[in-house]
């Protein structure tokens, strides 16, 4: 029956075939497999081309376009809806303006053909790059050095800590159980690889989603901690593919599938990518980014060398964040730009646009405990939740205002660089910057530099003790003479002190006296 099913499409799809100048494009990766005859069955994105305007766009607006475009594809829109319908088939990607479909490269390759498809792509995985592995850590006394270096404290005492924003977490998942996350979690959805919704109870596949959740909005450890987040599990096990995440993302903007409800994220946080540029990234962020989104995105820590950034951080539009160690050089593992993109942008690009504690941050463990771990994908939540700290002083604060304001009051001072940006958050400078008071600010951090090879340091020398005086012997009293009849005499000197009288009879005997000291 699905081979049936199959030789439909293809049949359907030739009767709609034009000329190769109006047909859409097949990546390489699927046209080698097509040319070697493969018949094994793939996960593709079929992306569709769409009647849109440039400007902001809501959820709904966005699903419209998409179903518009199913709607006109005439005779295979019967199939290609059966096919959607069909468990484990497919889903619409409508923040992607594509649908999810298995078949052969040789189908791909027809369905290619369609006037009105953009392109179709296999479906590929993403990853979450690592710095480090977590490891188990004490509870943070006081305030961590993480929130001090950014200054949130500063925008804490002026009544912002994030209160009537939603945060996208797109992760391996969440343990809203740690105390640190209590009644912060609005809403939990899992997906699987094809961009279909599982049904699960909130939990996190490995640790990492629960850390990066806990530097969001953590009571203690978080930037945001009044926020509230709408999590995605879209890395089980730290591994996911690019239908999967494009899911989650078009889910943390509409959690309740309803577009008409004011519920979906305000800004979105993701710790995950590729080395390189993959242009597959760029439409979904792009529409995220019209439905007023603000994208925070790891950088990557792919680094030290040049030209290292991963997508989706590297995208123009996207806040890519980079990492800086507790004395505030960039962290070697941190991405570096710059990147240059084709298509959509063209050019050569400065990357990452910011950079955030990264190295050692302490933060939410799965159960009850804390754990301690470095990677961009610290960086990322960080500097997330200082966007949604801006934003609860600031509520609708739109993309271009958030970014001069974030980059301007920066540690670069306005300049910047391909390997910090526009240098280290300082969120007291960014709310100076939209108008809000927040008291007395703490001293700017200093810029951040390009890093260059660091000159050895001097082992200390051990302080040079003064010479101990050697105590010059004592000078005796010279010997007297013997008496000339020769009968002993004692030697006169000086009279010994006078020691207390005995109470028998009074007399002094010369015994010596004192108090202890």
């Amino acid at each position: 029956m699905q081979r049936r099913a199959a030789l439909l499409l293809a049949l359907s799809l030739s009767a709609l075939t034009l000329n190769s100048a109006q047909a859409g494009r097949l990546s390489p990766k699927l046209q080698e497999k097509a040319n070697r005859h493969d018949a094994a069955t793939i996960g593709v994105l079929v992306r569709f081309k769409v009647d849109a305007q440039p400007g902001k766009k809501s959820a709904k607006e966005l699903r419209k376009q998409l179903k518009n475009t199913l709607g006109k594809l005439g005779s295979a829109n019967a199939l290609l809806n059966k096919l959607l319908k069909t468990k484990g088939k497919g889903a619409e990607l409508w923040l992607d303006h594509s649908v999810y479909l298995k078949m052969t490269p040789a189908q791909a390759q027809a369905l290619a053909k369609l006037p009105m498809v953009e392109e179709v792509f296999e479906n590929f995985q993403v990853t979450v790059p690592r710095a480090s592995a977590l490891s188990v850590a004490a509870a943070p006394a006081g305030t961590p050095w993480h929130l001090q270096a950014i200054g949130a404290p500063q925008a804490w005492a002026a009544g912002f800590r994030g209160q009537g924003i939603r945060i996208g977490h797109l992760d391996t998942g969440i343990d809203p159980s740690n105390p640190e996350l209590t009644g912060k979690l609005l809403s939990f959805a899992e997906f699987g690889p094809d961009g279909e919704q599982i049904s699960s109870e909130p939990h996190d596949s490995e640790q990492h989603g629960t850390h990066t959740a806990g530097l969001l909005v953590g009571k203690s450890v978080g930037v945001a901690p009044a926020a509230k987040l709408i999590s995605a599990l879209v890395l089980p096990k730290s591994q996911g593919t690019f239908a999967q995440v494009i899911a989650g993302m078009q889910w943390v903007i509409d959690p309740d599938g309803n577009p008409d409800t004011p519920d979906g994220a305000n800004v979105v946080s993701m710790s995950l990518g590729l080395p390189g540029t993959y242009q597959e990234f760029v439409q979904p962020v792009r529409n995220m980014l019209e439905a007023g989104v603000i994208p925070v995105f790891a950088i990557g820590n792919f680094g030290p060398a040049a030209g290292s950034t991963g997508s989706p951080g590297n995208i123009p539009d996207v806040i890519g964040v980079g990492s800086v160690n507790q004395a505030g050089a960039v962290s070697s593992f941190s991405s570096r730009g710059p990147v240059t993109w084709t298509g959509a942008y063209s050019g050569t690009f400065i990357k990452p646009d910011i950079v955030a504690p990264g190295e050692n941050i302490t933060s939410s463990y799965p159960g009850q405990g804390y754990g301690s771990r470095s990677g961009t994908s610290q960086a990322a939540p960080i500097a997330a939740g200082a966007v949604a700290v801006l934003l609860s002083a600031k509520p609708g604060l739109g993309m271009a205002a958030l970014k001069s304001a974030l980059f301007q009051s920066a540690s670069n001072k306005g300049s910047r660089n391909n390997t910090s940006g526009y240098g280290l958050i300082n969120l007291p400078g960014a709310l100076a910057r939209l108008g809000v008071q927040v008291g007395s600010p703490p001293k700017p951090p200093a810029p951040v530099p390009v890093p260059v090879k660091p000159a050895p340091t001097p082992q200390p020398k051990p302080p040079v003790a003064a010479p101990t005086p050697t105590p010059k012997p004592p000078v005796a009293a010279p010997t007297p003479a013997p008496p000339a009849d020769g009968k002993d005499k004692k030697p006169k000197g000086p009279k010994p002190p006078k020691g207390p009288k005995d109470p028998k009879d009074g007399k002094d005997h010369g015994k010596k006296g004192g108090k202890d000291h």
